[in-house]
């Protein structure tokens, strides 16, 4: 157990002004029967992806143990603690109030609206132990992933690096590019019918952030205090909203085409003007930007 890793966690930025548990489904991935952060979605599939060409099978213990609802959070909570104080039993604070658990053979439990789960970036996974823990621990970290609690739960693992796709998942993003997870697609897409088929030749995408169109339409935002209801844009993006950061980066001196579409030279644009006023170079259209480029 000494050998698991916490990581600092970086959460999406397009979970800025979601309060936990109450996440749109546009930022939801149907996976394994459950839900999951579209980018945590991707990195928890090419973990799984890799771990079977291995030889060893992942899998979520139930699908309520992928993204949970700020109410079923709730619901086990209550479930599994109680106000009246018991010596000796674990507690949780929920708003302001010490809760203590009914039973310590009970599975701890964060209070609501605390846990990763509700952030859709978190995976209790089924048996982790033995073999399957060893090599968990020898490769989640380069698909994004750490430990929470350690040493107490070992099976708890969440998606840390927010925006900055590990090498990795873009690796198996390019290679699986009908597997791939995007905001605003509620669905899993199908995998392919037989594994083992030879697939057409794919040209090498340029980026492997969001190989699928996304459409971002609707009107943007000025302001400061607005940044964080604007869209977050990215290579893949689409629409009107696409077509006013590209005007308003030619209005801040930056050569960007005009045409309504994030690719790759709107990505580049975004970085030269994000290295123009000092902020991450990622590429990514956050609320970060938006307050730099519409004030």
């Amino acid at each position: 157990m000494s050998q698991l890793y916490i990581k600092k966690l970086t959460p999406p930025s397009d979970v800025a002004g979601h309060k936990p548990g109450l996440l749109p489904d546009s930022l939801l991935s149907k996976v394994d029967g459950g839900k999951l952060h579209w980018l945590c979605a991707n990195a928890w599939k090419a973990l799984k992806a890799q771990a079977k060409a291995d030889g060893i099978e992942l899998k979520p213990t139930s699908a309520g143990d992928l993204y949970r609802t700020y109410d079923s959070q709730l619901r086990v909570f209550l479930e599994r603690y109680q106000k009246e104080p018991k010596e000796g039993a674990s507690t949780r604070t929920f708003q302001g109030v010490k809760w203590y658990k009914k039973s310590e053979k009970l599975a701890s439990l964060a209070a609501p609206g605390t846990s990763q789960h509700n952030s859709g970036l978190a995976v209790d996974v089924h048996t982790a132990s033995g073999e399957r823990l060893k090599w968990m621990i020898a490769n989640c970290d380069d698909y994004g992933f750490s430990w929470e609690v350690v040493p107490e739960e070992p099976w708890h693992i969440r998606y840390t690096k927010g925006d900055d796709v590990p090498e990795a998942v873009k690796a198996w993003m390019a290679a699986n590019p009908s597997e791939v997870c995007a905001p605003g697609q509620q669905s899993a897409p199908a995998p392919q019918s037989s594994p083992q088929a030879t697939p057409e030749p794919q040209p090498a995408p340029i980026v492997a952030t969001a190989p699928v169109a996304v459409q971002a339409n609707g009107p943007v935002m000025r302001g400061k205090a607005n940044a964080a209801s604007n869209p977050v844009l990215r290579l893949g993006s689409e629409g009107s909203a696409v077509k006013t950061l590209q005007q308003l980066l030619v209005k801040a001196g930056v050569q960007c085409l005009t045409d309504g579409k994030f690719g790759p030279k709107t990505e580049q644009a975004v970085k030269n003007f994000q290295s123009k006023v000092g902020i991450e170079q990622t590429g990514v259209v956050n609320n970060k930007t938006w307050m730099k480029i519409n004030p």
